[in-house]
């Protein structure tokens, strides 16, 4: 009778491990993190600024934690956002979220507002040695201790 009801249990087991993607516009909360359809998000593979961050940047200092939020702003005004959750951290769901097809973390990284971490695809780290070289975003300046410790 046990293993009837195990393997009763399991299509269940492996349905629910499927995510089904969200769809819909977003609401940013900060540098990775955004709403949609009511749930909360965390980009996947991106270490950013914290929302009260201030960063050095050529000689003065900028509020880097609001300026990278309105990067993601500008990457998700007026899209479809579409997060397919990955795993739950921190109370939040770590997603892969796209906007037109685009990658928002990889969007954040081109745009210098974010640092790719140890579980970022590859692909991440070309973007931003393109990043760095360019001087976009904190590249032109300094990005926090904690998304450098962060980034590792």
């Amino acid at each position: 009778m046990r293993r009837i009801l195990l393997l009763l249990s399991l299509p269940l087991a492996i349905a629910s491990a499927k995510a089904e993607p969200i769809i819909g516009p977003a609401k940013v909360i900060d540098a990775a993190t955004l709403r949609v359809a009511g749930q909360v998000f965390r980009l996947h593979g991106i270490a950013v600024p914290a929302p009260g961050d201030d960063c050095p940047m050529r000689g003065r200092t900028i509020p880097c934690g609001k300026v990278a939020a309105t990067a993601l702003m500008d990457l998700t005004a007026g899209a479809k956002v579409r997060c397919t959750p990955r795993a739950e951290a921190a109370g939040a769901t770590v997603a892969t979220c796209t906007a037109g097809g685009y990658d928002l973390s990889e969007g954040m990284v081109y745009t210098g507002w974010a640092r790719p971490t140890a579980a970022a695809p590859a692909r991440y780290r070309e973007v931003e040695r393109g990043a760095r070289k360019r001087q976009r975003g904190l590249w032109r300046g300094d990005f926090p201790a904690a998304v450098h410790a962060a980034a590792r």
